[in-house]
């Protein structure tokens, strides 16, 4: 990584996370949303890091994730 995004990183990320985990796992319709919403988040961060919608073997991990070169 460049020296600028190394900076705006320690910058956004310096006070560390902050995970919490539920004392029962959940089930059902509940689980399945927290699922839905984990793909969609997870989805959101590639899109913008590639810069294009992920295919779904990119999302699955079958293939591996590339940008297109400009030419």
């Amino acid at each position: 990584m460049g020296e600028r995004q190394i900076s705006n990183f320690e910058k956004r990320f310096n006070r560390g996370f902050v995970v919490v985990y539920p004392e029962k796992p959940l089930e059902g319709a509940a689980r399945r949303m927290q699922n839905q919403k984990i793909l969609e988040a997870v989805k959101a961060v590639l899109t913008g890091i590639l810069k294009r919608e992920p295919t779904p073997d990119e999302l699955s991990g079958c293939k591996p994730l590339t940008r297109k070169k400009k030419l």
